[in-house]
């Protein structure tokens, strides 16, 4: 049997679209081996966020290349970059679907064919291990955000239609799977109808109990969408949002269509719909001209909102962005020192989060098993370590009572 391997960088998108993959190369006779392991295939989606995402997709296509004479690159990186000497083939970013036809490489001059954006593929995936399921309703931004170059490589917003997600959603919770994550480019940015009626209409499905979201732009927090995170218990109490920065002069400078005061007012209506919801969010950390000060403006921002995590890095020119040009760039010395000031702010208040719920009760997924228990996720997407002498099983959920916090993670007993 031959065997193909899928080394993933960055977002759910690209996790998504792996296993989309992956399930293809299995449904043409071929094994999936962990990436390191000497394959026939190797596939490496890469991610091109930041310039570090570059880095390390170009450092994973070196790897794949000493472990496999057939590698195939695709994801924003390629699609971004599209030179790469002694590999097979190189797919763009809406057109990973046709690397199912692997038997056959019809190569270019430069040794490769590159594959242009298409639409949103009709991707499936079933029958793998995992917890939790991954559907991509969108692909595509039609932001105009200036540090960013995923919109010039992913295109313009393209949705799924409602029935193809929710007959994919039917699928993966008749194979067992009890959690399932909406996700794209931007999520918030599906348009076949408003995200909460797909969000009501997903939650009809039998057999799904847990449903989460991909991140979502804090305009998306609308009366009606917050009436339905009050009304759909099967959506978890846990949010992700890409806020960026809780100063105003800098979101408007980053090209956000929103203040930090519009975005702390709707993320507070969001937490008092549901006492137990918890929020993450995504922060750049000194963007050109953000001065000391108003980088402790936003520490301050998160506190009195209250956040459990937060995704933060600096910021990173990309190619041909007016934030790239901008004045003001912040030298990367003075970016180390400030990245540790908010890093430890920011885990300051996730560690007083976690604290609090001490004592409470939770329900954990259960992810993978471990030596005297198992790990997972609570409802409101905390780690958690849950000691047991019960056998346990991947997807379980289990009750459990929160007994202490331990690097960053919660210690459970089970009930």
């Amino acid at each position: 049997m031959k065997t193909v391997s899928f080394c993933t960088l960055g977002c759910r998108v690209n996790q998504y679209e792996s296993r989309a993959l992956a399930e293809l190369f299995v449904r043409n006779g071929y094994e999936v081996l962990p990436f390191g392991e000497h394959v026939d295939v190797c596939i490496v989606n890469t991610c091109a966020v930041t310039e570090e995402s570059e880095r390390k997709s170009a450092q994973m296509i070196r790897r794949a290349m000493k472990l496999c004479e057939d590698v195939r690159v695709c994801g924003c990186f390629a699609q971004r970059s599209g030179e790469f000497e002694g590999i097979s083939r190189l797919s763009g970013c809406g057109s990973k679907g046709e690397m199912q036809d692997f038997l056959k490489i019809d190569c270019t001059e430069k040794g490769y064919e590159l594959l242009q954006i298409g639409h949103v593929g009709a991707e499936k995936l079933c029958g793998f291990s995992g917890s939790r399921a991954y559907v991509k309703i969108q692909d595509g931004c039609n932001g105009r955000c200036t540090y960013c170059i995923i919109p010039r490589l992913r295109g313009g917003v393209r949705s799924r239609p409602p029935e193809e997600i929710i007959s994919e959603v039917k699928r993966l919770a008749d194979s067992g799977y009890k959690e399932i994550i909406l996700t794209g480019i931007e999520t918030a940015a599906y348009n076949y109808m408003p995200l909460w009626e797909l969000i009501r209409r997903v939650a009809e499905v039998e057999g799904v109990e847990r449903l989460r979201l991909g991140s979502l732009d804090p305009n998306v927090l609308t009366p009606d969408f917050i009436r339905t995170v009050k009304e759909t218990k099967k959506l978890m109490p846990h949010f992700h949002i890409s806020l960026q920065s809780g100063c105003s002069r800098i979101l408007r400078l980053m090209g956000r269509a929103y203040t930090a005061e519009d975005a702390k007012e709707k993320l507070l209506s969001l937490k008092a719909a549901r006492a137990e919801i918890e929020l993450s969010a995504d922060i750049i950390c000194s963007f050109p001209t953000e001065t000391a000060e108003e980088l402790k403006e936003t520490a301050e921002y998160l506190k009195e909102i209250g956040f459990l995590h937060i995704h933060a890095f600096s910021y990173s020119k990309r190619p041909d962005t007016p934030a790239a040009a901008m004045e003001g760039q912040i030298p990367e010395e003075e970016k180390k020192v400030r990245m540790r000031y908010f890093l430890e702010e920011c885990e300051a208040m996730a560690l007083t989060r976690l604290e609090g719920k001490v004592g409470n009760t939770a329900e954990v997924l259960v992810e993978k098993t471990v030596k005297d228990g198992a790990v997972g996720h609570t409802a409101d997407f905390c780690e958690a370590f849950i000691k047991t002498n019960r056998p346990l099983k991947q997807r379980d959920t289990v009750k459990c009572t929160v007994l202490s916090v331990k690097d960053g993670k919660l210690c459970c007993e089970a009930v």
